[in-house]
């Protein structure tokens, strides 16, 4: 479900005018993040990192209001729920998008995540990059990791005045390390259009995805 939000009342209506103006408005935030709990808790149920913090990310991004607006075809919607898309490599070597539902519960999102990784891997590359429905919808967010390497900052390849695919976040997060004190960490990017979202919600957004881990049994 989604509700178009009315340019002439919206209130940070001249924030969207403004950076609506620019052929690529997006900017990002890499933030570190204490993932020793998402560590612990997929090692428990022996499941991936990637599938288990990527839960968290998208509790974090749904949870903030501005994180679930979009721009489509020059209309500002918010929606009800974002959705997991990302990038899978396949037992060909290819990369290629892959997406599906979210699931607000721990077990059901990993699942599903799963699943859609193993299918997205068998399948043959092609010139069609998103092969799965979910990713050619808006309400979703596009999100990616680097586990070979830990990183200090993220730029995401972006295309210039496409204003609704720069209306869609983009996620990235790298190789979790061990810090001297024995918790793990990693860098979080997350990039959206200063169109629709301002330092204040993205701040807030990583804010919540910390919050969400801290409070981890509550979600499972």
């Amino acid at each position: 479900m989604r509700q178009e939000i009315d340019l002439q009342t919206y209130a940070k209506r001249n924030q969207y005018e403004w950076f609506r103006s620019f052929p690529d408005p997006t900017y990002g935030f890499d933030v570190d993040m204490d993932v020793t709990r998402v560590v612990l808790l997929a090692k428990e149920k022996g499941i991936s990192f990637f599938e288990s913090f990527l839960y968290f990310i998208l509790l974090g991004v749904n949870a903030i209001p501005e994180m679930r607006m979009r721009e489509v075809d020059g209309h500002i919607y918010i929606y009800d729920v974002v959705h997991p898309t990302f990038t899978v490599m396949g037992n060909d070597g290819i990369y290629q998008n892959a997406g599906c539902e979210m699931k607000m519960d721990f077990d059901g999102f990993t699942s599903i995540v799963r699943k859609t990784i193993e299918e997205a891997k068998k399948l043959p590359s092609t010139q069609e990059l998103d092969r799965f429905p979910m990713c050619k919808e808006p309400n979703v967010i596009y999100a990616t990791s680097i586990p070979l390497l830990s990183l200090k900052g993220v730029r995401h390849p972006t295309p210039a005045y496409n204003y609704d695919s720069l209306s869609v976040p983009r996620s990235l997060f790298d190789r979790y390390r061990q810090e001297s004190d024995g918790t793990y960490h990693c860098t979080l990017n997350l990039t959206v259009s200063h169109t629709l979202v301002d330092g204040y919600p993205l701040a807030n957004c990583f804010k919540e995805i910390q919050r969400r881990i801290e409070a981890l049994p509550v979600f499972l």
